[in-house]
């Protein structure tokens, strides 16, 4: 395959930019993660170079790439997602990863997404939203905490679960939100596997590794996947265009 052939997938997030470069049959041929301060290296690798086709999905608008003018590029909005009962205020990056999710693996479909913010994101076999949820993500509520408290230090996210009853305050920052949100989660699952017992759970997102191995569903997640949102971005925009 000539290097005019392949595609270019960007979705600019709330915290960093990645790129997938796709050949044939969503076989991804490389890939890039940036911060938003980052994204001259991006366009410094990849500007020179031509792609058949490119789409960009981004929650952040102001910013704009090299890519964005190209007459190769379409810029994917949540319209753009066909799925159906989409409201107008859902962002893109759920829309394209609920897309992506269902489509590789199957409708009903129960994306969890933990990254910046944590979502969940439900659609059922007839590919139309059933609903979801937002709460700040793992990163994000414990800088919440030293950020608007006077004593509580800023912690890095612990690599195995921590205690549930802490006798020390580090424990117990760390305990308390990783148990609470695991029980969180777990009543979402179990309540979604109610109304769909046949459905995938499909966890995605930065932070999704750290939480299956803190034990997050594992019975329920049927599978780890932190390409959903550029598998949504080829189904929705490079899929039988090859």
């Amino acid at each position: 395959m000539s290097e005019s052939q392949a595609q270019l997938a960007i979705a600019i997030g709330n915290t960093r930019i990645k790129a997938v470069i796709f050949g044939r049959d969503r076989q991804i041929l490389e890939e890039y993660a940036y911060t938003h301060e980052q994204l001259q290296i991006l366009e410094t690798k990849l500007a020179s170079r031509h792609f058949e086709r490119i789409a960009i999905a981004s929650v952040v608008p102001h910013i704009v790439t090299y890519w964005h003018s190209l007459t190769q590029t379409q810029i994917i909005t949540t319209p753009d997602v066909p799925l159906q009962g989409l409201y107008a205020t859902l962002g893109v990056d759920r829309a394209l990863a609920a897309f992506g999710a269902g489509e590789i693996y199957g409708y009903p479909v129960l994306v969890i997404d933990a990254g910046t913010a944590l979502t969940l994101t439900g659609i059922d076999a007839n590919k139309s939203l059933v609903g979801g949820a937002i709460v700040a993500g793992l990163r994000s509520q414990f800088a919440c905490l030293h950020q608007n408290t006077a004593a509580l230090p800023d912690l890095p996210i612990p690599e195995t679960l921590p205690t549930r009853w802490a006798n020390d305050t580090v424990s117990a920052i760390q305990g308390g939100v990783a148990h609470l949100l695991l029980a969180g989660l777990q009543s979402y699952i179990n309540d979604w596997r109610s109304q769909f017992p046949d459905s995938q759970v499909i966890l995605t997102g930065g932070d999704g590794d750290r939480l299956r191995a803190w034990g997050l569903g594992i019975n329920a997640i049927h599978q780890l996947d932190q390409y959903l949102i550029f598998l949504g971005i080829w189904a929705c925009c490079f899929k039988n265009k090859t």
